[in-house]
């Protein structure tokens, strides 16, 4: 009876939006308090929206790397702005948070407005999962167990530790999260609303300018929000998919241009140095190709923020005759020059594309007494199985991706419903924005920080991964349900 009289991917839909937020609130807001550490990027997002440590005599060795942080001071708004746009969010929150305790932060209310988000888009995933018409319990049992699948992997304590953090990691994952759960809510309706059109957009602009590597996915996200001009025929909904793809393009381009020439001269010696001369068979044939002077062979192989270099990484001359020469442009020329090159870098880029988080970032409050740098391992199944035990080989991604997409093309070429076919775009859509997840970092900034710089790549492939479970399972249980019927 209950099946028959009610809507059964609402209710699940509901369980599951509370089971997030539950889950969350049993990792993060219970005791011992669970974070990421600073890397030193931290200060990038504090300095603009008016945070600061607590402890200005604090260590170098217990401000970085081993413990993560609960409580932060505040501070007057100042220094030069990162680019994106998590700094209106995470200003925002500061304010409300001053409203309770002016003189301490507890970064814990990152946590809860992120788990929001997070419990958002379970509840569209889940409440837009195909139906199976006139099948009420095939619905709800593909609903409750994809449920549980979205909930296991992105529940991972690798996924929402990030939540109590600077870090622009969990901005982006949630963005990417809210745009195709929007985009599959828009796909199912059959009169798409503004609303939920302008939560795609709002949510795809999030992940563009979430930082400056990713602003390339705005271009795929406008691509598929052209896709859904055909979903109503009034002139109204036509402008309001104009308007949406003008403010991604625009936007796109914006934070391509707007990159601080200091940050492109950081991510360009990365680029440079240790990416195309790091491992070269020829460093004085690369370096010529590229015009660099010979004299800079020492840098082969070296990061930005490696100290005792041969020749200072700021030095005026380098900047002068290599930094501001070259661009990014020019490394992408020479892979193209060097196909073999850029295999051998996606490989590398391979074996550090499973990690969700970076194990050598701290979890715990140096309150909870842990080692240093201990991480926890409590609901974290699919991050740990992931790091260490699945393939991460470059062949084993090329098999997925091809599996993953020619299953795409003929469900979209089988398929005549546009609305269908929409939805296996969006599906494309994440396993576009994985490739340029993957290969965008390798161009920008080398082989640096590679497990966390393919955090996108890695979430995309969660996400391709739950897709692929949720509509093979969607297959399987309208094939049972028909064979019972028959």
């Amino acid at each position: 009876m209950f099946f028959r009289k009610y809507e059964i991917r609402v209710y699940i839909a509901w369980i599951a939006a509370l089971a997030a937020i539950g889950l969350a609130i049993w990792l993060l807001m219970t005791p011992p308090f669970i974070g990421v550490a600073d890397n030193g990027d931290f200060s990038r997002l504090m300095r603009i929206t008016g945070f600061r440590y607590l402890d200005p005599q604090e260590t170098y060795a217990d401000r970085y790397f081993a413990f993560a942080h609960q409580y932060f001071g505040y501070k007057s708004n100042w220094g030069s702005a990162y680019v994106t746009t998590q700094i209106l969010l995470l200003a925002v929150i500061g304010w409300i948070a001053r409203i309770f305790n002016d003189q301490v932060f507890d970064i814990r209310w990152f946590g809860a407005v992120y788990t929001l988000l997070l419990a958002s888009a379970v509840y569209l995933i889940i409440r837009y999962i195909p139906s199976n018409p006139g099948r009420k319990f095939a619905t709800g049992l593909a609903a409750a167990v994809t449920a549980l699948i979205l909930l296991f992997v992105f529940g991972d304590v690798g996924y929402l530790a990030y939540f109590q953090s600077f870090f622009g990691e969990p901005y982006a994952l949630l963005g990417m999260l809210l745009a195709i759960a929007s985009a599959f809510a828009l796909a199912s309706k059959d009169q798409p609303t503004g609303r939920l059109l302008a939560l795609f957009v709002i949510a795809s602009l999030a992940v563009a300018t979430s930082k400056i590597q990713n602003a390339p996915l705005g271009f795929a996200f406008a691509l598929l929000a052209w896709r859904m001009f055909s979903l109503r025929e009034d002139r109204r909904w036509h402008r309001q998919v104009l308007t949406g793809i003008s403010v991604l393009l625009v936007s796109s381009v914006l934070m391509i241009v707007a990159a601080p020439s200091g940050l492109k001269h950081i991510n360009l010696y990365q680029s440079i140095f240790f990416g195309v001369l790091k491992g070269s068979p020829d460093v004085s044939r690369d370096m010529k190709e590229l015009g660099i002077p010979e004299k800079y062979a020492v840098l082969a192989g070296t990061n930005f923020y490696q100290k005792g270099t041969a020749i200072p990484q700021n030095d005026p001359e380098l900047e002068r005759e290599v930094l501001l020469k070259l661009s990014h442009k020019d490394i992408a020329l020479y892979y193209l020059r060097h196909p073999g090159r850029f295999v051998e870098k996606l490989e590398r880029a391979s074996a550090n594309a499973m990690f969700i988080r970076p194990y050598y970032l701290g979890n715990y409050d140096q309150s909870a007494g842990k080692q240093r740098g201990a991480v926890s391992h409590t609901f974290s199944g699919w991050s740990d199985w992931k790091a260490h035990r699945m393939p991460n080989t470059l062949g084993w991604f090329a098999g997925f991706y091809l599996i993953y997409f020619a299953a795409l093309i003929v469900w979209w070429l089988r398929s005549r419903s546009n609305r269908v076919r929409l939805g296996l775009e969006t599906m494309a859509a994440v396993g576009l924005a994985g490739v340029f997840s993957a290969v965008v970092p390798i161009l920008g900034d080398g082989e640096a920080d590679l497990g966390k710089h393919l955090f996108m790549f890695s979430a995309c492939f969660d996400m391709m991964v739950v897709s692929a479970a949720g509509a093979v399972l969607y297959g399987a249980v309208r094939m049972i349900a028909r064979s019972r019927v028959s």
